[in-house]
């Protein structure tokens, strides 16, 4: 059977052209002798919905989109597979549907039976679970098919309690399709070729899983669609992060392989996309930024860059009396090598105003005054994101917001933080990455000690330890779930990792209120990480 797998990138609640797109791909595959076109899931209303799965007017928008493809696939020789939630018998819950829909008629409905409920997923607060999978007889042949969790069942062991890949084995399908919209994290891609090879080999089928791309709130979906053999071999992969259309035949004899891309490029791929995506969904053309000359807003403004032209984006540099000659020759360099637009707003009068009016001595310096300074750079990249309609990107990394080391309304303000789930070390990473052709970030932004410089001669290692051992154990606490006495038996000493972990805690109230960030490991602050603000927990 020769597939039209259409890798999409939907637009949550775009019933109308999330519709459109589908139907230009199957008249798009009709002039490749197409059999079946296969789309993510809940392709027609996008994904995650969330509680507009719910809204009363959605059965009925469903409905039409279903009726127009109806009506289109009466000019197709192909069929079409589509995801939409579907009402459900009683409650105002829905099903997460999956329809085939050929011939001008609807020819049979899948209802999705395992519901997640971890990480991002909420699946059972908007969905109630279908009933047992069954393969249809279309065009001589036996298709099935397992709504994304539904191929996992394996993997997950008795989590649930049911098996939809065990209800297809005795009905010995011909092809499964396995629609799905899988969030990005790196070397996912790996665990998923493993688990769908292994579907195959147990249902001796082809099985092809197409998988939703793009930016939705702040989860990336990567791509990176699969076919493989019954044997369990893989036949054909879509390109990662990209809205693609590829032809591919399930009973093809060629195989390809998994390409081997770093960590570090998987990130940099899904950052790049990210910041295009929300510029695009969120319907701004334009990002300001500021530039401070450090290394977290040198890597933010050269990917936002890749993303959207050097044309598009602004940056600011914003110099205190505490700012260093190098701060502001770092961030002129890397402008000019950009290409980007840039604007000099110094802050020192505004700052000694505000003292003034405040009526604050200046000796000592305090901790009030330092944040006064980052919030003054925060007022003035809002003021000047929103004179222009642009977007404001957010520069803070995920070791800074684990620690709060951070100022509220201050560096902390944006519609986006593209490094929210990146820690420091792999900040220097990503710049060096970036470098690897022609160097794009000045070497000196990369090899200087890193500083706020919110007060004279300030580093942050005056506040933070060595980032290297500071994110060796964020990574056990936050990533790995490990307590604070098997961090310590990795070798961290127990009163650092004593004041880390209770810091760590203590700052849960500034991220509640941070930007939007774009989750590229297991556990990112924001959708995959809930913790309580209001808690007085401590391990013993």
């Amino acid at each position: 059977m020769k597939l039209g797998v259409a890798q999409m990138n939907p637009m949550v609640g775009d019933v109308a052209a999330n519709t459109a797109t589908l139907i230009q791909a199957l008249q798009d595959f009709e002039s490749h002798g197409v059999d079946l076109v296969v789309t993510p899931e809940l392709s027609v209303l996008g994904y995650p919905a969330m509680d507009l799965v719910l809204h009363p007017s959605v059965q009925g928008r469903i409905e039409m989109a279903l009726d127009q493809i109806r009506l289109a696939t009466k000019k197709t020789r192909a069929g079409i597979i589509v995801g939409a939630p579907w009402m459900a018998t009683a409650g105002r819950r829905r099903y997460n549907s999956v329809f085939l829909i050929s011939d001008g008629q609807i020819q049979y409905r899948w209802d999705k039976q395992l519901l997640p409920f971890y990480d991002v997923f909420y699946d059972p607060r908007w969905f109630v679970s279908g009933a047992p999978t069954s393969v249809v007889e279309w065009r001589g042949r036996r298709v099935g098919v397992l709504i994304c969790e539904d191929a996992w069942s394996a993997h997950y062991g008795d989590d649930y309690g049911v098996d939809p890949v065990a209800q297809l084995v005795p009905q010995n399908p011909d092809l499964v399709v396995v629609p799905t919209a899988s969030p990005f994290e790196v070397n996912k891609s790996i665990q998923q070729a493993m688990v769908l090879s292994a579907v195959a080999v147990r249902l001796e089928a082809p099985v092809v899983m197409v998988n939703q791309v793009g930016l939705q709130d702040d989860v990336w979906y990567g791509g990176g669609s699969l076919l493989f053999r019954s044997d369990g071999t893989l036949m054909a992969r879509s390109e990662l992060s990209a809205d693609v259309r590829d032809v591919v035949d399930s009973q093809s004899q060629v195989t390809v392989a998994l390409p081997i891309q770093s960590d570090i490029e998987q990130i940099a791929i899904a950052i790049e996309g990210g910041i295009r995506d929300y510029v695009r969904k969120s319907g701004f053309s334009d990002v300001v930024l500021g530039l401070s000359g450090g290394i977290d807003s040198a890597v933010v403004a050269t990917l936002a860059v890749k993303a959207i032209g050097a044309n598009r984006v602004l940056g600011m540099i914003m110099p205190s009396e505490f700012s260093s000659p190098e701060s502001a020759r770092d961030a002129n360099d890397l402008a000019d090598r950009l290409g980007i637009r840039r604007i000099k707003v110094p802050i020192h009068s505004i700052y000694s105003e505000v003292l003034r009016e405040l009526n604050w001595q200046v000796d000592p310096l305090t901790l009030a005054m330092e944040n006064l300074q980052s919030r003054i750079r925060g007022v003035a990249v809002m003021a000047m994101a929103n004179h222009h309609n642009a977007l404001a990107l957010s520069t803070g990394n995920k070791s800074e917001l684990a620690m709060g080391y951070c100022t509220l309304y201050g560096d902390m303000n944006g519609a986006l933080s593209p490094l929210s789930d990146v820690y420091k070390t792999d900040v220097f990473r990503l710049a060096t990455w970036l470098n690897r052709d022609v160097e794009i970030i000045p070497s000196y932004t990369i090899t200087r000690p890193p500083s706020a410089e919110l007060r004279p001669n300030q580093t942050d290692q005056d506040s933070l330890p060595d980032y290297e051992c500071l994110d060796g154990i964020l990574r056990a606490l936050i990533d790995d779930g490990l307590s604070q006495a098997d961090i310590v038996a990795r070798g961290f000493v127990p009163d650092l990792v004593a004041d880390i972990v209770s810091k760590c805690h203590r700052n849960e109230f500034k991220r509640r209120q941070a930007a939007t960030g774009i989750k590229l490991s297991r556990v990112a602050f924001g959708s995959g990480r809930r913790i309580p603000i209001l808690s007085r927990w401590v391990e013993s």
